[in-house]
């Protein structure tokens, strides 16, 4: 680019039309707009190519998988870049991304099977990409895991393969291991330890409540599956329940989960109730209630979420 610009200085700015032709000037002239603006000259091409590969390639996206592959996915298979970047959450389809673009170098001819490789972290990931890629185009690509991969490189390299840690293949170990980590950085930095506890606190679920799902059926599968438990060990029935958990916790305010109500109020159809929180020093108790107050044309009212019995809950309360 360097020379290019030195010879827009020295040639092309001084050169005439009539002196060199009118064809040859246009040359010139495309020569110079690009330029005067590289990186819009080279959005716009990039632009042409990948829309003209979208149409293209349409009926390939949209029966590689069982459903048609979206239009952001699309755009990341036919980006012909260096690096393509693929940010998105767990359950989204970065791995359809990755398993059409090899099919799409493929079946393009834009690559053959053995300069492609694929890694993932998990054997099992590694071997349905490259299973699915067979099946789909009808050629076997390598897939891999990220620690094969590294491990041949060293063995290539050294001339020999050193000998696994326990960590490597034993799980119990290696949990063991990287607590032993955590313990030693956050022990060792008080930013590092505030972000270890938030991170087990409530970074790592997913945080949602009774109004983000219609159904109770895909509440309590959300539940299930997220495990909400508390920095003290309980396993707690609400997010919400987790974040008033663990703030008590953390301040120090010493209490108990769902304790038996000192009063009887059993009857044989209906168990004794469980308060939420019973604050230990003080015998205090803290009821968290699945309510939101809702203004209507000017009136409040609670409001439950959209699978629970609002007259029923209400009356519960």
């Amino acid at each position: 680019m360097e020379s290019a610009q030195e010879l827009e200085k020295s040639l092309f700015s001084k050169l005439n039309e009539n002196a060199i032709g009118s064809a040859r000037f246009k040359n010139v002239k495309i020569i110079r707009a690009f330029l005067s603006s590289p990186g819009k000259q080279r959005s716009g091409a990039i632009e042409k190519f990948e829309q003209t590969q979208l149409k293209s390639w349409s009926e390939f996206f949209d029966s590689f998988e069982t459903n048609p592959l979206t239009p952001e996915q699309r755009l990341a298979i036919v980006a012909d870049e260096d690096a393509t970047l693929v940010l998105a959450g767990a359950g989204s389809g970065k791995t359809s991304v990755i398993t059409a673009k090899a099919g799409y170098f493929l079946k393009a001819g834009i690559r053959k099977p053995e300069e492609i490789l694929l890694l993932a972290f998990a054997r099992d990931a590694a071997a349905e990409m490259s299973e699915r890629i067979e099946q789909k185009c009808g050629e076997p690509v390598e897939a891999r895991t990220f620690h094969a991969l590294s491990y041949d490189i060293i063995g290539h390299v050294e001339g020999g393969k050193p000998a696994l840690a326990a960590h490597a293949t034993d799980n119990k170990a290696f949990l063991v291991l990287i607590r032993d980590i955590l313990i030693a950085i956050a022990a060792g930095a008080a930013e590092a330890s505030k972000a270890i506890i938030n991170w087990f606190t409530s970074g790592r679920l997913e945080a949602k409540s009774e109004w983000d799902f219609k159904q109770k059926h895909d509440y309590y599968t959300y539940l299930e599956k997220e495990e909400l438990r508390t920095l003290q060990g309980d396993q707690v029935k609400s997010y919400e329940e987790l974040l008033i958990s663990n703030w008590l916790y953390e301040n120090g305010v010493e209490y108990e989960y769902e304790p038996d109500y000192e009063f009887d109020t059993s009857n044989p159809t209906k168990r004794n109730y469980c308060p939420d929180f019973r604050l230990t020093e003080s015998g205090v108790y803290l009821e968290h209630f699945g309510v939101r107050k809702m203004v209507s044309r000017g009136e409040e009212r609670l409001e439950t979420a959209p699978w629970v019995d609002r007259d029923d809950y209400l009356e519960g309360m």
